[in-house]
């Protein structure tokens, strides 16, 4: 009987210790896995994240090339609308009139577009109103149509510049460029149309 209760506490304190031992190595095993994972993991996250800021820096190049590609553009159709105005610069105001004895205002704007932007436009200003888009004062950009009502049944066209000025063929002046804060053209604003994106 002592010899068969001996036997058992061996086998207890042997089947104690195994299973110890399994738990030991299955944590060990545990960790390594886990260790492992967490390698790949950070690696994975480090590449994606060179990848993420490789992404931006070619995004915030090719956003500033853009941006400048757009001021040169500007500048260029900017050059090339005054370069068309100082040929007109001066001339008188003639109802009805197309050439440098005398021009309106439709017919100023029609033939400054036709020279600027390769763009035939409604010879009458009623009928160049009808084009294009409306959009805010505040939106105003170069080339936009600025018109006027300037009487009852009369109508009167402009070249936006910038910062309120735009070119015109007016009857007190002739072509020259006046600007919206006047009283004058404040007064008798109508609209700003955009025909083209500049």
């Amino acid at each position: 009987m002592l010899y068969i209760f001996r036997i058992i506490i061996i086998l207890s304190a042997f089947l104690s210790w195994y299973a110890a031992a399994s738990t030991t190595k299955t944590t060990a095993h545990t960790i390594v896995h886990h260790s492992r994972i967490h390698r790949h993991y950070s690696h994975r996250d480090k590449h994606q994240g060179h990848l993420i800021h490789h992404t931006l820096h070619v995004y915030k190049k090719r956003h500033h090339l853009t941006k400048l590609q757009e001021r040169r553009h500007v500048r260029l159709v900017r050059h090339k609308i005054f370069h068309a105005y100082y040929g007109w610069k001066g001339t008188p105001y003639h109802f009805g009139g197309s050439s440098h004895r005398g021009i309106d205002c439709s017919a100023f704007v029609m033939k400054m577009y036709r020279q600027v932007f390769h763009r035939d436009l409604p010879r009458t200003t009623l009928g160049q109103v009808k084009l294009g888009r409306r959009i805010r004062k505040d939106q105003a950009k170069l080339g936009d149509l600025v018109f006027f009502k300037t009487g009852r049944n009369e109508r009167h066209v402009g070249i936006y510049l910038s910062n309120g000025d735009f070119m015109n063929s007016a009857s007190s002046r002739g072509v020259s460029i006046s600007n919206l804060k006047h009283i004058f053209w404040k007064r008798h604003f109508w609209q700003i149309r955009r025909l083209v994106t500049i």
